[in-house]
């Protein structure tokens, strides 16, 4: 008896064939409950999101990123993209290469499926750019295939690397039998014309973004995942992943994604009034004489190092006690010395907050 090489083909059942029949009996839950019970919500929030909502959020994921909808999946978040993609590919006798400074699962979720990991390294002075040279190092020697995992823009500077280097570190993943996964969740801030899909670059490429960050709808957890033309065959084993993972995204956060597709726009205009308002005053604070920094071209974030200052950690519980105002500590992106801000509040907000986040550095550095 063949084997199917689906790890779960009952879902592919469960989602296509045991509903067909006038008596079913292949049900273990109850039939959905009557709408009336749930005056706030929509009947159709109440209906499994695969059999409508889904497909046609992939299609919308499709169109905005151009891409034939079969080279799509929908998923919760990007943290599910990003995920789903470890578990397909970052598998014990691979090697993976993960960028640093990195957002935490970079470097987390290859360690926690088995890959080998070495990291790849994006320097301040380099302008946190990615080095094609040190990723071909990086994957030189590995026993099995050895792949690389990185942000674009990157998280925690907003680093935008460009087309050329793209389609240079997939050539040298392909080189060493492996594929470019890159999360992109921070691309939507860039405007259209601008914007990069890795997936668009290369043949094995996997692009993973989400409505998250730039729109500001977060708790919708809606994301995606878009396969190169070379891994369009791969899309089967990751649904298959993907159902293993959590079966469906729900059907109310999948019907609000695709009414926020319908609307982009309008969810961009918020984007341009940080810009304008906020944005300057994250510049100011970068400018200052005991910071090293780049301002990233665009995005709301930025990742900049404290001059003599080591254990940002410490810096960062300083400016919440004593001013009033968050950062995030380099620690948790890898590299002490540093703190990621961020400017995506009302400019009065962000003009209060850098000028008390400087009166925490100059105490700070003070007392040190």
């Amino acid at each position: 008896m063949s084997r199917s090489p689906l790890r779960f083909p009952y879902m592919v059942f469960a989602k296509t064939r045991s509903f067909l029949s006038t008596y079913t009996l292949s049900q273990s839950g109850m039939p959905a409950p009557p709408p009336a019970l749930f005056p706030a919500a929509d009947p159709a929030d109440l209906v499994h999101a695969d059999v409508e909502a889904l497909p046609a959020l992939e299609r919308a994921i499709a169109r905005h990123l151009g891409v034939p909808p079969e080279r799509v999946l929908a998923t919760v978040g990007a943290s599910a993209g990003m995920l789903i993609a470890a578990l397909r590919w970052f598998r014990p006798g691979a090697r993976v290469v993960a960028e640093t400074p990195s957002y935490e699962t970079i470097r987390a979720l290859p360690d926690l499926t088995g890959a080998e990991v070495h990291l790849l390294e994006r320097r301040l002075d380099e302008g946190w750019a990615l080095s094609v040279d040190r990723a071909r190092a990086a994957l030189a020697g590995a026993d099995g295939p050895a792949h690389l995992f990185v942000t674009n823009p990157h998280n925690p500077t907003g680093a935008l690397a460009d087309a050329d280097t793209m389609v240079a570190l997939a050539a040298e993943a392909e080189r060493a039998g492996g594929v470019l996964v890159c999360c992109e969740v921070y691309m939507e801030y860039v405007p259209a014309e601008r914007r990069l899909r890795c997936n668009d670059l290369a043949p094995n490429a996997v692009a993973i973004g989400s409505l998250t960050k730039a729109y500001g709808l977060g708790p919708l957890r809606v994301g995606w995942v878009v396969l190169g033309e070379g891994l369009a065959d791969e899309r089967e084993a990751l649904r298959d992943v993907l159902h293993l993972a959590y079966v469906d995204p729900p059907t109310p956060s999948v019907r609000l994604g695709l009414a926020a597709f319908e609307n982009l726009e309008s969810l961009r205009v918020p984007i341009a009034t940080c810009e304008r308002e906020a944005r300057p005053h994250l510049e100011r604070f970068l400018a200052r004489p005991d910071v090293d920094a780049t301002a990233p071209e665009f995005g709301i974030i930025a990742f900049p190092r404290i001059r003599d200052v080591d254990d940002t950690r410490a810096l960062a519980d300083l400016a919440a006690a004593e001013f009033d105002v968050d950062v995030v500590a380099g620690e948790h992106f890898g590299l002490p010395g540093h703190l990621r801000v961020a400017c995506g509040v009302p400019g009065e907000v962000a003009r209060e907050g850098f000028e008390r986040l400087g009166q925490a550095v100059d105490s700070f550095r003070a007392r040190a």
